[in-house]
């Protein structure tokens, strides 16, 4: 509203006041656009991430690694099988698959960690080595392959580590690179995560509770003070581990899990009281203040003119220009309106010039007449059409005094 007011310069004011409004009104209005974007954005933002539906399993690289550069190149062989956990308790499909849609409605089997072996070489279950790529034949490379997590399924995947000669490696180095997200609109977005490394112990029983956490931080202290969205972010996984029990026949076994199905939001540096929050918080409770005072005692007298009039032009030449101005717009033959006394009027002056004077004012200041204009436009049109006077018109106010009182109150 300020802004398309500022265009319209006031004949009161001098010309280069008018334009540093304009100017001002440009700023302002260009601040309230980025907020209001900046709010749009996060509200839109805050929607796509309630439609997340599922995220898959990472994507990681696997090595046998030594303490020493002794390396006879062993070939690295791994397996990955589906468990699911009903109540606490892990289970596998007695006609095993690995895809949840060939296992529904199968039986299931409890399942324990020293069925290893048997899982292992039971040649009628498959290995799905086919989300395995060599990377050399000490590492090999984990591709989920749009293995998500399902809702309907606590699901986890079980990894058996078997090299040649597992007693010359002293542990096993695991990277996680990525993984992806899905919306309801099956969007598939690819998340890269940040370097991480973890090792785990040859012939053990790991087991990683993981989840992503996506951590937000600022890269200057001086954007968080004044209230801008922090410009860095970076996706990491998060994982707690835990070791079971020693594995018979030199098996290494790594359970992976999911603790949440959606990507944990974490801001490492937030600022609680920053510029921004500042504005919103003392801008939201002076108008309760407000409201309440306005309740209670009624609203205050309007005030056309602010600071930059009242002392911004209190400059002696630019307070001449000022009020030479005003004085050529309110200033007639029947004195000045709101401070004169209407009721001693000078010998040359008439009641209508006041009223015309005080018009001008209410419509400069205080009241929109743009309605009111083009009502008076319709009305010529409409005179024009009819080609009659006026006076011949029934027009609002030409009716006869009976629909008024004694009181001058409109009769209902």
């Amino acid at each position: 509203m300020f802004f398309l007011e500022s265009f319209h310069f006031k004949k009161t004011e001098p010309k280069f006041f008018s334009i540093l409004r304009l100017l001002i009104a440009v700023v302002f209005s260009c601040v309230l656009v980025y907020y209001g974007w900046n709010s749009f954005s996060e509200f839109i933002s805050e929607i796509n991430t309630k439609k997340l539906i599922t995220i898959s399993y990472p994507e990681f690289e696997i090595c046998s690694r030594t303490l020493n550069n002794y390396d006879n190149n062993s070939s690295l062989k791994i397996s990955v099988y589906k468990l699911y956990a009903i109540s606490s308790q892990l289970y596998i499909p007695k006609s095993y698959s690995f895809y949840d849609k060939d296992n529904d409605n199968k039986t299931m089997k409890e399942f324990y960690p020293n069925m290893i072996n048997d899982l292992y070489n039971n040649n009628s279950i498959p290995r799905s080595t086919e989300f395995f790529t060599n990377v050399t034949n000490s590492c090999m490379k984990f591709t989920p392959d749009n293995e998500h997590v399902n809702h309907k399924f606590n699901k986890k995947l079980l990894f058996v580590l078997d090299l040649d000669n597992s007693t010359i490696y002293d542990y096993f180095e695991i990277s996680f690179k990525s993984f992806t997200k899905i919306t309801m609109y099956n969007d598939i977005i690819e998340m890269k995560l940040i370097l991480n490394q973890y090792f785990i112990t040859p012939g053990q029983y790991h087991v990683y509770d993981f989840y992503y956490k996506s951590m937000k931080y600022y890269s200057s202290y001086l954007t968080g003070f004044l209230g801008f969205d922090a410009g860095s972010d970076r996706m990491d996984i998060v994982i707690k581990e835990k070791i079971l029990a020693q594995i018979p026949n030199a098996f290494t076994v790594l359970e992976l899990s999911q603790k949440y199905k959606f990507v944990v939001d974490d801001d490492i540096m937030t600022f609680k009281n920053d510029v921004k929050k500042l504005i919103e918080n003392f801008g939201g409770f002076y108008s309760v203040i407000s409201g309440i005072f306005v309740l209670l005692f009624g609203a205050s007298k309007l005030s056309p003119w602010g600071i930059c009039q009242t002392h911004l032009l209190s400059c002696w030449p630019l307070r001449r220009r000022f009020k030479k101005y005003l004085a050529n717009r309110y200033v007639s033959r029947a004195g000045i309106p709101l401070v004169e006394d209407p009721r001693k009027l000078p010998p040359d002056g008439k009641i209508e010039d006041r009223v015309a004077v005080l018009e001008i004012l209410l419509k400069e200041y205080y009241i929109d007449s743009d309605y009111l204009n083009e009502l008076g436009k319709t009305r010529k049109r409409y005179e024009k059409h009819l080609n009659i006077r006026n006076e011949d018109l029934e027009l609002l106010g030409d009716k006869n005094d009976d629909d008024y009182n004694d009181d001058n109150n409109i009769v209902v």
